[in-house]
């Protein structure tokens, strides 16, 4: 069974995010290592592919506090799963102005109706362009796109996922996501209903909205994971990957 090198640790961790230096800051939003497409879609490729359908992972991070290291470090941890797995992963940029409350400037995703009406067409206009250039770059395209979100950018797959909003063939979301009432309203219009792995830590004090999805799940009858682990936060842990990705390559 594999195992990842190190924990994925994409957490609001203690205390304030480490600045960034004024070398730093003149850098650009994806990390030096990894390479960038328009609108600032970072992206991994592996040197072995695994083997199988061609798998595009896009990794929707979770809010990220401007001039901090942060989006670098979720960054880095998303390309490692590509690594370890064999699979592409495309990192998308959020916009600012609509994160949640005391966060408003932070690099965030349209979680609300308003937001989403602003800005989620763009957004998937981009995806959309950057996903075909990954795919002309291999001659080759994706036979299967999985999309991947912590935190805050669970809370937003929860709702592409809920209206069929893309192509994907399965969302994994860690340490976010909510069975809100809204969303089982999204979902009764949809008949292509992708699976959904909800993990959850029992010491993130939000995780009870991720039990309360997996609950909204079951009632549904819409194929899903869960993965609740007593010990863990705020957190998107190695197991979770695993099983997840062994969940949703298994559908």
């Amino acid at each position: 069974m594999r195992r990842l090198a190190l924990a994925f640790v994409f957490a609001l961790l203690a205390g304030s995010p480490r600045p960034a230096s004024a070398e730093e800051n003149t850098r650009r939003w994806c990390a030096a290592e990894l390479p960038s497409l328009p609108n600032e879609v970072c992206y991994f490729v592996p040197e072995k592919p695994a083997p199988g359908p061609r798998t595009l992972i896009i990794h929707l991070h979770g809010v990220v506090q401007p001039d901090t290291n942060d989006q670098w470090n979720s960054q880095r941890n998303a390309a490692r799963v590509g690594a370890t797995y064999g699979h592409t992963v495309m990192m998308p940029r959020g916009k600012r102005g609509i994160g949640p409350k005391t966060m408003e400037s932070w690099w965030a995703w349209p979680t609300s109706m308003d937001a989403r009406r602003a800005h989620e067409d763009a957004l998937v206009a981009e995806w959309t362009a950057a996903r075909a250039e990954l795919e002309k770059a291999a001659g080759k395209p994706f036979e299967r796109v999985y999309v991947f979100g912590f935190s805050n950018g669970a809370y937003y797959a929860t709702s592409l996922a809920m209206r069929n909003r893309l192509d994907a063939a399965g969302y994994a979301l860690f340490a976010g996501g909510s069975g809100a009432s809204y969303h089982e309203m999204e979902a009764k219009g949809t008949k292509r209903r992708a699976p959904i792995v909800v993990a959850w830590g029992a010491g993130d004090p939000s995780h009870d909205k991720q039990k309360a999805l997996a609950k909204m799940l079951k009632r549904m009858r819409w194929p899903h994971l869960e993965i609740g682990r007593p010990r863990a936060g705020h957190v998107m842990t190695d197991e979770q990957v695993e099983k997840a990705l062994a969940f949703l390559n298994g559908r």
